[in-house]
């Protein structure tokens, strides 16, 4: 072993002390005599180790910086280097000029071979896509750090506006949203603020009563197991107890472990009536839903779906690039892509095509027209897969279509879909009849998400078609099942 790399173990084994440890402990554990440990422990602190102790008493790390040469791997310096051009390109003023300072700092004390690195990586941090925000970072994590009281106005989904008074103890960076964890006295509960929506913030001066270790530790068990353990797959109950099924005499069971699968175990379960005179239908109704989906995806749109029939279902969430990639969701869908719902042995994806099928599967819960009266249905839901969705996407790509393009494609121009949807919507309570079905949860869907997110226009006609939707209350539970997946999701790394 050379000297460098004995320094350099002596150095990790201190740290995973916090206690005083004895020079006889630590020579044993390194493999070298005393008298080696003992000229060690004087080289180390010659180059600036804080190391506190004396031959006798035992020895240990004081907190502060030490980085010893060639303590880092090259995979460790570009991990390091990718990490702080991370915060130099997205995070407030601040933090980006205290992560300059710090990549020159490590750069001046590696040697040539690594310090190149830092400059010279092939991982490039790319500009990403952030909410412009009303408030200074740096107030926030001031707050956060003194522990102190904000006042905000905020600005909830719907948008309606409320005054706060909060107890702000974790800030969230995320890719395209950035999201405050505080304790709220409006609501007295634990909230989840997105930073997009606070409209002003001021620091009162006044420490909060508790400390921010603690309510962080609280609201962490708050929101249910996993959080803190999540890997690729997010599983967890949408009730944070264990699963539960109605028996026939109203008492309620744990359900039973579902099949074994390399797939997660999550539930969400609704009590449904199986009172159908059809023996084979009844048999079909019976079976197992399986939804598999991701906090951000069109999954919420079958979530309704589901929420609406009351049906029970088993929740499995995936995440992007990783699990909806792995060989056993391939199986299920090539395409690696949410949502997927499997029932028995039928498999089904396309969001559109997932509603279309529970409408048929479950006619008890009249989310689909009689047979004959299916015209305007079929319709404007694949209308809205279609065109919609097509033309939609390639106006948010930022394509113009030339008068060629428009006429092979099938979708045609944004302008001419956005005013044939809301001629079709104009005056009207439902898309395709005087009842409310799995149309107007695929089309009011994409309404509700295109005037949320500034990719649709919010003419009257939306506006006013889809105010009467989103308070069913299947769509006000599905968004908090929504909510808490993503809060669970965005903060899962905690």
């Amino acid at each position: 072993m050379s000297r460098t790399t004995r320094l350099f173990d002596l150095m990790q084994v201190l740290r995973r002390h916090r206690k005083p440890v004895s020079g006889k402990t630590l020579a044993q554990e390194l493999g070298v005599s005393l008298r080696t440990l003992y000229r060690d422990i004087a080289d180390l602190k010659a180059i600036g180790a804080h190391i506190d102790g004396e031959p006798g008493l035992g020895y240990v790390l004081s907190p502060g910086f030490m980085l010893p040469p060639l303590m880092f791997s090259a995979e460790e310096v570009e991990a390091l280097a990718l990490g702080l051009k991370w915060v130099e390109r997205r995070a407030d003023h601040e933090l980006a000029s205290a992560a300059t300072d710090v990549l020159a700092k490590v750069g001046a004390v590696l040697p040539p071979e690594l310090s190149y690195k830092l400059e010279d990586s092939s991982l490039i941090v790319g500009s990403g896509f952030v909410r412009p925000l009303s408030v200074e970072l740096t107030q926030l994590r001031r707050a956060i750090r003194e522990e102190c009281k904000i006042s905000i106005r905020y600005r909830d989904r719907s948008g309606s506006h409320s005054a706060r008074t909060i107890w702000p103890f974790a800030l969230g960076y995320f890719e395209s949203m950035r999201m405050l964890a505080a304790w709220c006295e409006l609501r007295q509960d634990y909230r989840q603020f997105r930073l997009d929506r606070i409209e002003s913030a001021t620091l009162l001066g006044e420490h909060y009563p508790r400390r921010r270790h603690d309510l962080r530790k609280e609201w962490l068990a708050s929101l249910g197991p996993d959080v803190r353990s999540s890997a690729d797959l997010l599983s967890w109950h949408t009730s944070g107890q264990p699963s539960k099924q109605s028996t026939s005499e109203g008492k309620a069971i744990l359900a039973p472990p579902a099949e074994k699968t390399l797939l997660p175990q999550s539930v969400s379960i609704r009590d449904y009536d199986l009172s159908v005179a059809n023996n084979n239908m009844e048999k079909r109704m019976e079976q197992e839903i399986i939804l598999y989906t991701h906090p951000y995806s069109r999954g919420g749109i079958v979530l309704w779906m589901l929420e609406e029939l009351g049906v029970p279902y088993r929740l499995e969430y995936l995440e992007y690039g990783q699990s909806m990639k792995a060989p056993e969701f391939l199986a299920i869908n090539p395409m690696g892509k949410v949502p997927a719902i499997r029932h028995g042995d039928v498999i089904v994806t396309e969001a559109a095509a997932i509603c279309a099928y529970l409408a048929d599967t479950f006619p008890a819960a009249g989310l689909a027209p009689e047979l004959h009266d299916r015209g305007a249905y079929y319709r404007w839901l694949f209308f809205a897969a279609g065109p919609l969705e097509a033309a939609g996407g390639l106006s948010l790509c930022k394509v113009e279509l030339n008068p060629e393009q428009e006429m092979q494609l099938g979708c045609g121009r944004i302008e001419t879909v956005l005013d044939t949807l809301a001629t079709a919507v104009r005056g009207r309570q439902f898309i395709a009849g005087d009842r409310f079905s799995a149309a107007d949860i695929y089309v009011g869907s994409h309404i509700g998400w295109g005037m949320e997110f500034g990719t649709m226009d919010k003419r009257p006609e939306f506006v006013e078609y889809w105010d009467g939707l989103k308070n069913r209350p299947a769509h006000l539970h599905t968004e908090q099942l929504i909510e808490k997946a993503l809060t669970k999701h965005a903060w899962s790394g905690m």
